[in-house]
């Protein structure tokens, strides 16, 4: 918990630069119809230990154990990452605009560009977005801008995860694009394609994720030649294990590296393409170069934002990335290195593998058949009040379905991770227990 106090010398101090003798001189203006006539309720002062105890009381009830993914995951942040992310040498003032005085900014910028191109297997990435929703919807438009004469048409896989289709939805009407969402198969969660080649070729752009909202990998290998795909991806980790899609852009959410979920923001979304395409891309990108006496040093090379040139030549009005979880995700990155993290990626699988295993011998089986990586969904029909009991265990049996899904009633989109290794056997034994 922070802290940090106004005293009366230094509120004496602020008002006399003001050149006003009190505070109620400096809110003068405010007319006394809008004030509020009644005094704050306020307790205390409080001892800072008991106002903890009262904090964390408010909380709530808090689970033992969540098996929850959906777009944000439970991963382990080493306290490193909060360490090296709090030094002063990537504090300036606003952004990195002035090179010589932002070396340790654009430095790292530098490095997640480089990390997310490899990731990815793209040629190059920018240097980062709000995150991975408002990336696939900057991506659609950076399609659009690439190929002006197709048809205003988006094909949408209803396995992207569904905030992010939301959020496409708001970008495309005043872009006067439709969305055209396709399928996914009921046996094995993948995509259904049912267009022709000739309509996906002719279509702006074709839009998948994989691993898919369901967790199934769903890299739609088998769509036309002809067709530009943008590929989303919201568990990153699985890019340091699986090969990565086959898309002409590649986007999606940073969030597993080093980023805590911190109930559902702020993230970090990446952003990623080819390089004949460099100059129709978003955001920022920063380059290498030599100062003055030879030395390395960095710059923002590209910057086609509507403050830098003329907007109708823009390539997006988004004029701020996280800065701050980019940096915790190249932080985290450079801890664990590509080894590191090939090696939690597969303790991730495992794990996943071990609950699902067990899970089965109860009769929770899989929905769907085929490869997934540390998410999937689970059938809870035969044990419909299982989910509320755990509940009642504080325990959090993955995501229901049925908001997202109508068909998926009675179904939950089940994910574990490393944290979940250590009590694995503990808590499958504890759930198997309250069937």
């Amino acid at each position: 918990m922070k802290y940090s106090a106004t005293t009366p010398g230094s509120r004496k101090k602020m008002l006399d630069v003001l050149g006003l003798t009190s505070v109620e001189e400096l809110l003068a203006s405010i007319p006394e119809s809008d004030r509020s006539q009644v005094d704050l309720d306020i307790e205390g002062p409080v001892a800072e230990a008991d106002l903890r105890l009262r904090l964390e009381a408010m909380k709530g009830r808090r689970p033992r154990a969540a098996f929850l993914g959906a777009g944000l995951y439970p991963h382990y942040v080493p306290a490193t990452v909060d360490s090296v992310a709090a030094r002063s040498e990537w504090v300036t003032s606003y952004t990195p605009y002035q090179p010589e005085l932002a070396q340790g900014t654009l430095t790292m910028y530098y490095e997640f560009q480089t990390y997310f191109a490899r990731l990815t297997g793209q040629e190059c990435a920018n240097s980062g977005m709000y995150d991975g929703s408002t990336a696939l919807a900057e991506a659609v438009l950076m399609a659009h801008r690439i190929r002006p004469k197709a048809k205003p048409v988006v094909y949408v896989s209803r396995g992207v995860h569904p905030q992010y289709r939301e959020v496409l939805r708001t970008y495309a009407r005043f872009a006067n694009l439709e969305i055209i969402e396709m399928a996914w198969d009921r046996v094995t969660g993948r995509t259904r394609i049912e267009a022709s080649a000739e309509d996906l070729a002719a279509a702006v752009a074709v839009v998948f994720q994989s691993p898919n909202y369901f967790g199934m990998l769903d890299d739609l290998n088998d769509l036309a030649e002809g067709a530009f795909r943008i590929a989303v991806c919201t568990e990153a980790l699985s890019l340091a294990l699986l090969p990565p899609p086959r898309a002409d852009i590649t986007v999606g959410e940073a969030q597993s590296f080093g980023i805590p979920m911190q109930l559902g923001g702020p993230t970090a979304g990446f952003f990623a393409t080819k390089n004949k395409w460099i100059r129709k891309m978003p955001g920022r990108l920063v380059g290498r170069t030599v100062d003055a006496t030879g030395a390395e040093a960095f710059c923002i090379t590209l910057a086609t934002r509507e403050q830098f040139i003329r907007r109708e030549k823009a390539t997006s009005n988004i004029c701020t990335a996280s800065g701050l979880m980019c940096l915790r995700a190249a932080i985290y990155i450079s801890l664990l290195g590509g080894r590191g993290l090939t090696d939690l990626a597969r303790k991730n699988a495992a794990t996943a593998r071990f609950f699902v295993k067990g899970l089965a011998d109860i009769g929770i089986a899989p929905a769907f058949e085929g490869p997934w990586f540390n998410e999937c969904v689970l059938d809870l029909r035969q044990h419909p009040l299982l989910w509320d009991r755990l509940i009642e265990k504080d325990i959090v049996l993955g995501l229901p379905l049925e908001d997202h899904s109508p068909e998926l009633a009675g179904h939950i989109l089940f994910c574990a991770t490393e944290m979940h290794a250590s009590q694995a056997e503990e808590l499958l034994q504890e759930i198997k227990s309250h069937v």
